[in-house]
């Protein structure tokens, strides 16, 4: 079962990167982008609050924190001061 809740946390994060990288260069109209960014969106929740569910809020936040860009850009910036 723990297994099944990483693999749904994972998957959560790639439609919002389809929505952000792949959706708005398809050769669609407005409304059909927008029906996909809103079932891509309402899909991604859904995996991500099921996770919560498996696999505890206490694991999601952990990780979930790491996933922050300002926690990715904080640690970029230090590692080039080194």
């Amino acid at each position: 079962m723990q297994k099944l809740g990483w693999f749904l946390f994972i998957v959560s994060f790639l439609p919002w990167v389809a929505i952000l990288f792949l959706v708005p260069f398809l050769p669609l109209s407005i409304a059909e982008k927008t029906t996909i960014d809103v079932v891509l969106a309402v899909g991604a929740e859904v995996c991500f609050w099921l996770s919560v569910v498996i696999l505890g809020k206490e694991v999601v936040t952990k990780y979930r924190r790491y996933l922050n860009p300002r926690y990715l850009w904080k640690k970029i910036r230090n590692f080039n001061r080194r």
